[in-house]
């Protein structure tokens, strides 16, 4: 059988190859990520309002490590907009350094603000005290997608916390 073809030169197909699976990686990155890492909190108006702006812009956010007390506004966003690798964990408390009235409000703030997941975790652990609670990345992965190449196609199943192929 004849063709037209030329022949194929060695290498040549493994060099193809790589480039296309480079090209499928880059696609899969989002445009824009925040990486969230060994972040201790601080002010919760700070962070609400960074969140706000992450939610507007449709930011990806990945957490990578420890993120504790005003932090986990970030569980907040969708679950489309965020992704957790093994080695993260959430630290949850109860507000502190205002005052009775204002640290309560911040409190109900934080509570309305997450997910039913988060707010059922929390009460099943207690509910917010001054001794921080951590969730650690297993019991996350079970409603949040895992960061990677693949995260793309695993999603939370509605309403069952579980993953499944989109």
């Amino acid at each position: 059988m004849k063709t037209d073809l030329p022949p194929v030169k060695p290498g040549w197909t493994l060099k193809t190859m790589a480039v296309g699976l480079f090209a499928a990686l880059l696609t899969a990155l989002p445009a824009k990520a925040e990486t969230v890492g060994d972040n201790p909190g601080g002010q919760i108006i700070s962070f609400a309002l960074h969140v706000a702006e992450l939610r507007a812009a449709d930011e990806q956010v990945s957490f990578e490590g420890a993120c504790d007390s005003a932090c986990t506004l970030y569980l907040s966003l969708p679950v489309e907009q965020l992704c957790v690798s093994p080695r993260a964990s959430f630290g949850f408390h109860l507000p502190y350094g205002v005052g009775g009235r204002q640290n309560a409000a911040a409190a109900n703030y934080l509570i309305s603000q997450y997910p039913d997941w988060v707010r059922q975790w929390i009460e099943e652990h207690g509910g917010l005290s001054h001794t921080i609670v951590r969730m650690e990345a297993d019991e996350v992965a079970k409603h949040l997608p895992l960061c990677g190449v693949l995260a793309n196609s695993q999603r939370p199943a509605a309403g069952y916390g579980k993953f499944h192929a989109s």
